[in-house]
């Protein structure tokens, strides 16, 4: 039974450590990729918001969202967050560059 419960911390504690690198570079969405969330924004239906090329810091109001349409959807406080992090974060690439990955980058290695 106590050997149980070590795997189990240890198994709980790596996953924790896991989960700490990768939200390493202040990305609260698609699990801390910093590629895919530059590239695709956060992985929601109706986004308030979505990058542009070059994907360093160009984006676009949707026409369905406030202050585009003054009747439109409200922003929820994941639009407003993903948007504050796209603006610190993916500036900051010189180059989006391209996927060479196999598949699309938001299944690999996991749908993210």
């Amino acid at each position: 039974m106590k050997t149980m419960f070590k795997i189990g911390s240890i198994a709980l504690m790596l996953l924790s450590f896991g989960a700490a690198a990768q939200s390493g570079n202040g990305l609260s969405y698609r699990a801390g990729d910093p590629f895919l969330f530059c590239t695709k924004g956060q992985d929601v239906k109706a986004p308030c918001w979505k990058p542009m090329p070059n994907y360093t810091g160009q984006f676009m109001f949707m026409p369905y969202c406030k202050p585009i349409n003054p009747y439109g959807k409200s922003w929820t406080q994941d639009d407003t967050k993903s948007f504050q992090e796209y603006l610190t974060i993916c500036p900051q690439a010189e180059d989006s560059g391209r996927w060479s990955g196999g598949g699309r980058p938001e299944y690999s290695p996991f749908k993210h």
